[in-house]
């Protein structure tokens, strides 16, 4: 009797499950990979496109290292060797096959970028300049003006670099008023802007410059600070005996193991009267911590004891520049700023009322005075500006630059310090401006120092 066909087992078709199978499970392996493949191809395009290296023209060096150049050495400040070896450093990270960068290399570009900036065309507009000029070795004065866009500028935060352009520089063995307002001129012919007002110290030359150009002239409010200070304190005695015996404690206790916690600060000679907050804070700590002060010690510190009502008088004043400078250097002379001012006089007299006197009655009508004069010569304006610490703060960074303090055709660096420092707007810069239009306005807008001289000089001699 035969079997029946039904219960026979088919292998041919058992194996063709099978093997159907294992092609469904390796095609779907094989579109994870591919999928994954082509992730990883995606960010490695992302990757090679990032570190990919622009190319400036006439220039073996990548754009991306002339933009970070530049902006260690006008941005951060740090000395063209040190931003030649962070550079190279930098390159062998990034795979370049670079040479090391020469420091006067990265100058020349640093040159190069502050010309194209000193040349861009200001918008028109109303402005106000704020101007000064800053003397280093050899007596050469650099005349720096610089534009605030007043219809820009916020009304209640102080000015920062961003905030102002750079109208014009030049470096001159002295300025006279006419020269400057012609200077001032030719810059608001070239660029069609209007100047409300000037900022500035009370140098004469400045003051003659703004009355020849009928610009209405303001007091930079730090300046008239400094002038009050001054002539209050610069004839007191009082004052004088006590920073004298700080001086002959100092030099006493300098080296000393057991005061060295006591000791007082180095003082300026020239400016001491500036220096009252310096003084003031540390005599209050010396009689904050009287009680705690060995017994040898006070001995020689009894002088600081006797000039109690001295150090808070220095401390009423500090806590009246304070207010000042914080009021008006962020916003200016208008109501708000005027009604602050008033409203902290008069909690400071209510609280010191005892002890008030007449040094401080006389700083605060002095300043009082002051901004009642600058309020008469802009009647109709809402907000005057009245600071010029953002110029003073171009000439510290200018100065802090490292090495030798004269004043060359690295000037130039200041017309950058405001700049956004735009990649693009460097590789304009860089491929437009030759060295040679550096070296012409160095010609045109510089002097050679007496210490050039003095090493030309001795060249010869030795020769």
């Amino acid at each position: 009797m035969g079997t029946s066909t039904k219960n026979k087992k088919n292998p041919w078709k058992e194996k063709a499950k099978d093997r159907g199978e294992k092609v469904r499970r390796l095609k779907q392996k094989v579109t994870r990979q591919t999928v994954r493949a082509e992730k990883w191809k995606e960010k490695y395009n992302i990757l090679k496109s990032s570190t990919k290296v622009t190319l400036v023209r006439r220039h073996k060096y990548p754009l991306e290292l002339i933009w970070m150049a530049i902006l260690m050495v006008t941005n951060f400040n740090i000395s063209l060797r040190g931003a030649s070896k962070s550079l190279s450093k930098l390159g062998e990270l990034l795979g370049l096959q670079i040479d090391k960068i020469s420091p006067t290399t990265i100058r020349n570009w640093s040159l190069k970028y502050g010309f194209h900036c000193l040349l861009q065309p200001i918008t028109s507009g109303k402005y106000v300049i704020i101007s000064d000029e800053s003397v280093e070795i050899g007596r050469e004065h650099l005349l720096l003006l610089l534009v605030v866009p007043i219809e820009k500028y916020s009304p209640i935060l102080p000015l920062n670099m961003s905030d102002v352009k750079v109208l014009d520089l030049s470096i001159q063995e002295s300025w006279k008023g006419d020269e400057i307002s012609e200077m001032i001129q030719k810059k608001i012919d070239e660029h069609g802007i209007e100047l409300l007002y000037g900022i500035s110290d009370k140098g004469h030359n400045l003051l003659k410059a703004y009355k020849n150009l009928n610009i209405p002239w303001i007091g930079d409010c730090t300046h008239e600070i400094a002038n009050q200070t001054q002539s209050i304190f610069k004839e007191n005695n009082s004052l004088n005996d006590f920073m004298k015996a700080m001086k002959l404690l100092r030099a006493k206790w300098i080296m000393s193991k057991h005061n060295n916690l006591y000791v007082p600060p180095n003082l300026r000679v020239k400016s001491r009267f500036h220096e009252i907050f310096i003084v003031h804070k540390w005599g209050q700590r010396i009689l904050e911590y009287w009680k705690t002060i060995p017994s040898s010690a006070k001995e020689e510190l009894k002088f600081v004891k006797q000039a109690e009502s001295l150090i808070r008088l220095m401390e009423s004043f500090h806590y009246l520049i304070e207010e000042f400078t914080k009021i008006f250097k962020s916003k200016g002379i208008q109501k708000t700023s005027l009604a602050q001012w008033e409203k902290s006089i008069k909690n400071h007299r209510q609280k010191n009322e005892k002890d008030w006197t007449e040094q401080e009655e006389q700083f605060i009508t002095a300043m009082n005075n002051y901004l009642n004069d600058q309020k008469a010569k802009l009647p109709n304006s809402n907000q005057i500006l009245c600071c010029s610490d953002i110029i003073e703060s171009m000439f510290g960074k200018y100065k802090n630059k490292g090495g030798i303090k004269m004043i060359t055709e690295d000037v130039l660096k200041i017309a950058a310090y405001p700049k956004d420092k735009n990649i693009f707007e460097i590789k304009q810069a860089i491929e437009q401006v030759k060295i040679v239009d550096v070296l012409n306005w160095k010609n045109n807008n510089t002097t050679i120092s007496k210490l050039a001289l003095l090493k030309r000089n001795k060249k010869k001699s030795a020769a």
